[in-house]
């Protein structure tokens, strides 16, 4: 079964942008070195699994790159690129080469400075050059591979490359140095006709350990955890020192969800932390069930069937919806989820932000009351209407925790670190003085 995400959930957690500028979860990944690899790649965050031996394989496949070959794969890009090129272009349907045609063909295509013998000539050469730099690392591969409790994944799939490279078609590619016209029409025909399939499959095994590769990069780069992956039927989240990719210095946060408490209910004020907290929260678990490593001190996590966010709703004009009705029609829209995903993760930051605070408070109370009573499922809301948690308290799977602000010298100064229990701390009318907006409004009659 597919791992259940909408394009609310992927705009929330910026897991994709419009441009390589952009600050998203998939460009922090992307160092891949080839147009096949960063599809690949992109591929892999577009779809996260919910199958727990697919999730866990990637997982070992990547940890095996960064523990025993963080070097990588060394590619000439350019030859890469423009051997798919080559490949994509077949051409007209051909009969093996004798030497005789061989040579003419290159005598005419260098006399009339023909596009499709250069297109030829210079594809075979790429992607002659590509394999057998790519049989090298397979042996390096195998090598490594020797170990007990190497990973199944990169072992099934390097010992069909190994098996390839034995036959005798390709047996050939790995000793040939200069071609000579007779080579070129023979790979020719072997790769674009005869083994075109067992060609494709090689290329696919470079793309997709480009990705990997490249993740093993970022892992590096900003000291990420590989996750222990647990079957759904555990129904557990906990993770230690959870932090967001994309904050310098963070600060990090524990949580713990299993089946007798599995709805945490965040209070605080603006600017305290909880937005961040929640996409940290639904990044780790996107990346987790992706099969790659996340941004924690350590995380082990059953898995889920899905995760939907609401972090970023905003009004929509064109269907006439104003802010509160788009988050009731978002609320409605996860509960349709709910009815068949039961293992979700549901993540809300500020019910009800586009209605008064009668509203609100009825709402968030009915709302965060009903999704308790789904038990598979695990929830998280955040609220500044905390008088709300003293109708809460009664239930016993909802969890109250805040966002510590101390203060010093008069002045509020936020931890970021998450608290047991409820906050009462209020800042609104500190920020509207501490910006003097109330004196300038006044002082407006005086300057006309």
């Amino acid at each position: 079964m597919k791992f259940e995400v909408d394009k609310q959930t992927l705009k929330d957690l910026e897991i994709f942008g419009l441009s390589k500028a952009d600050k998203t979860v998939f460009n922090l990944f992307n160092h891949t070195q080839c147009i096949g690899g960063r599809n690949r790649l992109y591929e892999i965050l577009r779809n996260p699994l919910s199958d727990y031996e697919k999730i866990e394989e990637r997982k070992e496949a990547i940890a095996f790159f960064q523990k025993h070959l963080p070097s990588g794969l060394n590619v000439d890009k350019d030859a890469l690129d423009f051997s798919e090129y080559y490949l994509r272009h077949s051409g007209r349907t051909q009969r093996p080469p004798t030497r005789i045609v061989a040579i003419e063909r290159k005598i005419i295509g260098k006399m009339t400075s023909s596009n499709d013998y250069y297109l030829v000539e210079k594809g075979v050469e790429s992607l002659v050059n590509l394999l057998k730099d790519f049989y090298k690392f397979s042996q390096q591969l195998a090598d490594k591979l020797k170990i007990t409790g190497c990973p199944a994944l990169l072992l099934r799939n390097n010992d069909e490359i190994l098996r390839l490279f034995e036959r005798l078609e390709f047996d050939r590619i790995k000793d040939s140095k200069e071609l000579s016209a007779y080579d070129i029409a023979r790979f020719d025909y072997l790769f674009r006709y005869t083994n075109r399939k067992d060609v494709f499959f090689i290329l696919d095994m470079v793309y997709e350990y480009d990705a990997f590769l490249s993740v093993v990069k970022t892992a590096e780069l900003y000291n990420l955890t590989y996750p222990e992956i647990l079957p759904e039927t555990e129904n557990v989240l906990d993770i230690e020192d959870l932090k967001h990719l994309f904050v310098e210095d963070a600060v990090g946060n524990d949580i713990h969800f299993d089946k007798s408490a599995n709805l945490l209910f965040v209070s605080g004020p603006n600017m305290a932390g909880k937005s961040t907290f929640l996409k940290a929260l639904g990044v780790a678990v996107y990346l987790a069930h992706a099969g790659l490593p996340v941004p924690v001190g350590k995380m082990r996590f059953s898995i889920l069937s899905g995760l939907c966010t609401t972090i970023n709703i905003s009004d929509n004009l064109s269907s006439g919806y104003s802010h509160f009705y788009a988050e009731v029609m978002r609320i409605k829209d996860v509960a349709i989820r709910l009815k068949t995903n039961k293992n979700m993760l549901v993540l809300f930051d500020e019910l009800f932000r586009g209605t008064n605070v009668k509203d609100a408070y009825d709402g968030t109370l009915a709302i965060v009351s009903a999704f308790a009573q789904i038990r598979t499922s695990f929830f998280v809301i955040s609220s500044h209407i905390v008088e709300v948690t003293n109708e809460l308290q009664g239930k016993d799977n909802i969890r109250f925790s805040y966002f510590e602000i101390g203060q010093q010298d008069g002045h509020p100064v936020y931890t970021y670190k998450l608290k047991d229990g409820v906050t009462d701390v209020r800042l609104g009318m500190y920020i509207i003085k501490k910006e003097g907006v109330i004196e300038l409004i006044n002082n407006i009659n005086k300057s006309i």
